[in-house]
């Protein structure tokens, strides 16, 4: 019972993550959780905690990224407290280029929660990802968090999508309202979507008052 139990829960972690979650680690990971990055990279050794690692492993990485990375394909084993897991990820970084990578994930699991991971990876394309784009600047985060909230709107008037300060928006297209509804998130002048239904989407802002996306060109309403 053990066995399956570990086995659903990392299952159903990856696939909430594969369709636009953003809470994998927080769901699987004990605060006290140690995990242990092998290979000779800088960034391979042992993280004592969650937070040890969000900060110093998955935070500088996700912040050089415009698209996170998502699970394609994955396969979990399981044999009593032991989740083994091979999974392809892919994404795109802030510049442009696009990422891919093969892991593999082996979990011991205790009360529900992996207590010890240790990873493997290619850590060839992870480092090149943090050597080759710049970290952004903390102005980025202050502009990412405050200055694109508000309603963007067509010029037609058709389709009017609010961006709300808690992370959340609501689409409105034409007398439909609240025709699409999810999260966002705004890194520099990029901002990506994860839309309740599944599907994620992106878009760019020209400026502070023009936001392209979906090939349409939304403008600020005051």
């Amino acid at each position: 019972m053990n066995t399956e139990r570990n086995r659903q829960i990392i299952q159903q972690a990856f696939e909430q993550w594969s369709k636009g979650g953003r809470t994998f680690f927080q769901d699987v990971l004990a605060p006290d959780t140690i995990w242990t990055i092998k290979g000779t990279s800088p960034m391979a050794g042992i993280y004592r905690n969650r937070q040890d690692f969000l900060d110093r492993a998955v935070k500088p990485f996700a912040d050089r990224m415009s698209t996170p990375v998502r699970p394609t394909r994955t396969q979990v084993w399981a044999d009593g407290e032991h989740v083994i897991v091979q999974w392809d990820g892919v994404g795109q970084a802030a510049d442009g280029a696009p990422y891919s990578n093969s892991y593999v994930w082996i979990f011991r699991m205790a009360g529900q929660r992996a207590a010890e991971v240790t990873a493997f990876l290619d850590l060839v394309p992870y480092d090149d990802v943090l050597k080759r784009v710049p970290a952004p600047k903390s102005t980025d985060a202050k502009i990412s968090a405050h200055a694109f909230t508000g309603m963007w709107v067509t010029a037609d008037g058709v389709i009017r999508q609010e961006l709300l300060d808690n992370g959340r928006y609501d689409e409105a297209r034409g007398n439909r309202h609240s025709a699409y509804q999810g999260r966002y998130v705004v890194s520099g002048n990029r901002i990506n979507y994860w839309d309740d239904t599944g599907f994620t989407a992106d878009g760019t802002f020209v400026g502070k008052n023009e936001l392209h996306h979906g090939g349409m060109v939304f403008y600020r309403r005051n």
